[in-house]
């Protein structure tokens, strides 16, 4: 193995020890130590890769991001054009599927002394999600629809954020309902 893939391969170990660090005892109480004792790694070399802990939090962050925005893509590739009614439905299940179960939103995360970090969390996702969708799904949309809203990237960036917080406060809210908010909010409700 080449030093670069070897580094590599050390960098992705101490982001993966550091999520179930993360999600074991919490971020506050997440140490150096414990993350070396996941992954056989010294405290000298967790600092070859990471200024502090907060800096190896940022990376779990982008990391999970990044799991998300890929699932985000396959549904994006897997959409039937011209069925918005199914795209909503996909994509609310999509995002059910992510703060449901031990997904990136789970409980664990976003309680005590996690808080913080499921804001920079929740806020540096919905950002990234808000940007994607606005350079492909919606700009898909304008090619064959009038887009009815001004503020695109804004207007999915607080509808993300609305969702998720309606859905971890209220997890029995039907689909159906998640949807026609989506759609109400997005001006999409007469392609239903």
């Amino acid at each position: 193995m080449t030093m670069q893939k070897r580094g590599a391969t050390t960098r992705a170990e101490i982001i993966s020890a550091a999520r179930a660090e993360i999600m074991d005892v919490g971020f506050e109480k997440m140490s150096i130590s414990a993350i070396g004792a996941r992954t056989g790694v010294s405290r000298s070399l967790f600092y070859h890769y990471f200024k502090n802990k907060e800096e190896v939090a940022t990376a779990v962050l982008d990391d999970v991001i990044d799991e998300f925005l890929a699932k985000l893509k396959d549904w994006n590739d897997a959409r039937e054009p011209g069925n918005i009614s199914r795209a909503l439905e996909d994509a609310t299940e999509l995002m059910r599927s992510i703060i449901d179960d031990d997904g990136p939103f789970h409980q664990k995360l976003v309680s005590g002394s996690n808080a913080a970090l499921y804001l920079a969390f929740t806020d540096r996702t919905a950002r990234k999600i808000a940007n994607y969708i606005s350079q492909t799904t919606v700009r898909d949309f304008a090619d064959k629809h009038q887009v009815e809203i001004d503020f695109v990237p804004e207007t999915f960036y607080m509808l993300i954020v609305g969702l998720v917080s309606l859905i971890r406060s209220n997890p029995k809210i039907p689909n159906a309902t998640i949807k026609q908010i989506a759609a109400q909010t997005l001006h999409l409700d007469k392609y239903l």
